[in-house]
């Protein structure tokens, strides 16, 4: 008997990504993954609530698959994610052809659910939030065979509450996975082919917090970066006000750790960063990237910012763009405020008018692109250790790689340096990339 196709629609984050591979490991004895929904059993849609319309989003999708559900009754359609988990039974009266709808934790029980669909129950609504949910260890191959890169969850949740995340309301509060299965799940990658793993969480900076057996995030850091055969560790994402001397300190200490931090910033405003509940204050944040370059001389920092949040005036958007010259940061998220379903910030009332956020957004992009092209430009004429990745987007003749600090670089050469980390001239600079050569 021939095995039953699965296809997984992806959208958002990097968590998203890792919670779909979960998903396929999970199914991996009766589905293999197809890259169509139209020749597939069963249709799984993960689902991302950061952005803005997220929910129109997917309702637009789905109900691309009615038509699929009408020619083929037995066709299986679940929608998972952070937008399952916000909208919940709403889902299924709303798309009522869908079979599933299950949060970041109910995903676990997939296996479960679809053999209760198959069995003729259903649809079945998984949204339940448990405060003490552990993330299970699931060891699997992965769908691609010898990815260069892959992700490891160390954490699940947040405890934050910032007032325009809905995070906390859609994957629950923050706890943290035993270091003995984020290493074997490392371990599993890199015997896999996988050279570069990402570890993930809310706010990786207060991993053990809450489980992780009195590890603390730099300990998690120097354990998993030994996993033999690993070429390259990164981390995302990290909340500044836990950011502290000891992960600083493991950017000069551990060798194969990516010259890197991804260290959201949100707003230049203490007034703003107040009520958004970030905890910190500007002067904090500067002090934290001058401690960091003073450890690190050549990290790469990237950040988030959000303009347009409810009550910010000219004075504290001009604060944003004044940390953006003073760090200047190798690039950065920009994103237009949008309210989110449960957050706080959804009920405030002094909201910014969209073409003010449309301008502002447009501004600190313009000034950014700058930034970025004066930095990569001073990288011009330096050999760079460089990991390749696979074919290049812009041009599937070369390859792309990244350095230790995260830069993309374009570069000529045989696909058969996919894997392996090369040194690699920079030519010439561009906003979002570099351009190389082979030394």
């Amino acid at each position: 008997m021939s095995a039953k196709k699965l296809y997984i629609a992806t959208f958002g984050c990097q968590m998203n990504e890792y919670d779909s591979l979960k998903m396929a490991q999970l199914l991996q004895n009766e589905y293999v993954t197809v890259k169509g929904p139209e020749e597939a059993d069963l249709v799984l849609v993960n689902t991302c609530s950061i952005r803005e319309k997220a929910e129109h989003k997917l309702y637009s999708l789905v109900g691309r698959f009615r038509d699929l559900k009408s020619a083929r009754p037995g066709l299986i359609i679940g929608v998972g994610g952070c937008v399952a988990q916000q909208e919940g039974e709403r889902l299924l009266k709303g798309l009522p052809f869908l079979d599933i709808v299950f949060g970041p934790q109910g995903l676990y029980g997939l296996p479960d659910m679809i053999k209760a669909i198959e069995g003729g129950e259903g649809p079945i609504c998984a949204t339940g939030l448990g405060r003490d949910f552990a993330i299970p260890f699931i060891k699997g191959p992965l769908p691609e065979k010898r990815p260069v890169r892959a992700f490891v969850t160390i954490m699940q949740g947040c405890d934050n509450f910032c007032t325009y995340c809905v995070v906390p309301y859609v994957r629950g509060r923050e706890t943290s996975r035993p270091p003995g299965d984020i290493l074997a799940e490392a371990a599993s990658l890199v015997d896999q082919g996988v050279k570069e793993i990402t570890l993930l969480g809310q706010n990786v900076n207060s991993y053990g917090g809450k489980g992780g057996e009195g590890i603390g995030f730099a300990g998690l850091i120097k354990m998993v970066s030994q996993v033999p055969g690993l070429a390259r560790l990164r981390f995302t994402t990290s909340h500044p006000k836990d950011l502290g001397i000891d992960v600083m300190e493991c950017f000069r200490d551990v060798p194969n750790l990516g010259r890197h931090l991804h260290l959201p910033v949100q707003s230049g405003s203490d007034k703003v960063l107040g009520r958004m509940h970030r905890h910190y204050t500007r002067g904090e944040y500067l002090e934290k990237v001058r401690r960091l370059r003073d450890i690190c001389p050549d990290i790469t920092l990237t950040t988030d910012i959000i303009t347009g949040f409810p009550g910010e005036t000219d004075e504290d958007f001009s604060e944003t763009l004044k940390l953006l010259k003073e760090v200047e940061f190798e690039q950065i998220f920009a994103f237009k405020y949008s309210p989110r379903p449960f957050t706080k910030a959804a009920g405030f009332k002094d909201r910014i008018p969209e073409d003010v956020k449309a301008r502002r957004l447009n501004t600190i992009l313009e000034l950014q692109n700058n930034i970025s092209l004066k930095r990569h430009e001073a990288l011009c004429g330096a050999n760079m250790d460089v990991l390749i990745e696979g074919p290049s987007k812009a041009d599937p003749l070369e390859l792309l790689g990244r350095t230790s600090g995260n830069h993309a670089v374009n570069l000529p050469g045989p696909k058969g340096l996919i894997g392996r980390m090369v040194t690699v001239r920079i030519e010439k600079a561009f906003c979002h990339s570099l351009r190389g050569s082979l030394v």
